[in-house]
């Protein structure tokens, strides 16, 4: 392979894994404002005991959350692909010898932050997890 045809792709991948991170954010913060959004209404619903609908939106909103949360891990997966394919083409530029294998050398922050971003949208299941309880356990009370 050529040094341009290399630099090309290294451009590439580096464009592409930018973008996908960038998709990302713009992605979750879409589900999020979402969920609230959907959270805020099914309250609603329940509290002008709207039980049934309730119950019904809260499984609608939990099944959207796993839908968020298995997105969320598979877009992170094809992340971190173009993040290793960035160390494979500084690698074959021999980036590291002029020291700009930025990628290469970054240490992390040893945070695993694609675990905390898979929390959020398992903490708005427990919030759908939560409602629904409070409309079952008003569908079953014998209070009026």
């Amino acid at each position: 392979m050529t040094p341009e045809l290399t630099q090309e792709v290294y451009k590439e991948a580096l464009t592409t894994w930018r973008y996908e991170v960038d998709s990302y954010w713009q992605r979750n913060s879409y589900f999020a404002a979402f969920e609230t959004v959907a959270l805020a209404g099914c309250w609603y619903v329940i509290e002008h005991r709207h039980l049934f609908s309730g119950v019904a939106f809260a499984v609608l909103g939990t099944i959207s959350t796993v839908v968020w949360l298995i997105t969320s891990i598979a877009v992170h997966r094809y992340i971190d692909y173009w993040w290793k394919s960035i160390h494979r083409a500084e690698d074959a530029l021999s980036l590291s010898e002029s020291r700009l294998d930025f990628a290469t050398m970054h240490p992390g922050s040893h945070l695993h932050p694609s675990f905390w971003v898979h929390v959020i949208p398992c903490l708005f299941m427990a919030a759908w997890l939560v409602i629904a309880g409070v409309a079952l356990c008003g569908l079953c009370s014998c209070k009026p």
